[in-house]
């Protein structure tokens, strides 16, 4: 069983930033949507994180966080954006999550059929997403504008632990398939606000990668935004 809950800081705390640089030219006509680059930068807390690898006896569920500390750890993303016409638009994503830390267990832990004795430990947590989404702008207003569609998302994943010589990792690779919801509102002149939801819920488990964010547009082609995003995940 894994099962993670993670959150990246607010503005005002060790800022997460996104600066989108559009290629699109100034101009007082409307131009059609163009490419946009997002780079985000920022902290990321574990609220839970628990493991059990296997899911069956002798194998132990401990808890990642407890060992590791709940952070801040470095962590960020690169998405561009591909319009291919006014309502259909591809979304591609780069994002990265690393976490490197020894810390001390009081109890014994079973972790794929290798016990790790009382003491330190060091684990190794990696949690990489690559992603390719496609959406459909459905209302789109002077205000608002809202698209769905959906996601294929490539997890990159390990456990990894070790103890003095003893090491032992747990590596998933797959393909989950999510669905996307945006929306955004602009509220004020070169002000807006910005939804950017990918999930999906199974029996087999679940994924949810959610997003609140407040912009400024501070050029024609430069925007910066400082908010919240929450990972939570789990599997059997």
């Amino acid at each position: 069983m894994l099962h993670s809950i993670l959150r990246t800081a607010p503005l005002h705390c060790l800022p997460a930033l996104a600066a989108v640089v559009s290629a699109a030219a100034a101009s007082a006509e409307p131009v059609p949507p163009s490419p946009a680059l997002t780079v985000e930068l920022g902290a990321a807390w574990q609220l839970r994180n628990t493991a059990q690898v296997s899911n069956e006896p002798p194998n132990t569920r401990f808890k990642i966080d407890e060992l590791t500390g709940d952070g801040p750890y470095p962590a960020g993303r690169v998405v561009l954006d591909w319009p291919l016409n006014e309502k259909h638009r591809l979304r591609f994503l780069i994002a990265p999550l690393r976490v490197d830390e020894t810390g001390t267990t009081s109890t014994p832990i079973v972790f794929r059929g290798t016990t790790f004795a009382p003491g330190r430990v060091n684990v190794q947590y990696q949690f990489d997403s690559y992603r390719a989404s496609y959406r459909y702008v459905f209302f789109e207003n002077e205000q608002w504008s809202w698209s769905g569609g959906g996601t294929l998302n490539i997890r990159d994943a390990e456990i990894r632990l070790q103890q003095d010589g003893l090491a032992r990792s747990r590596k998933n690779t797959g393909v989950v398939p999510l669905l996307a919801l945006e929306g955004q509102w602009r509220f004020a002149p070169g002000w807006y606000g910005l939804l950017d939801f990918e999930g999906l819920a199974a029996p087999q488990g679940r994924a949810i990668d959610a997003a609140l964010k407040l912009a400024r547009d501070v050029t024609p082609n430069i925007t910066v935004a400082g908010g919240y995003r929450i990972l939570d995940g789990g599997a059997d």
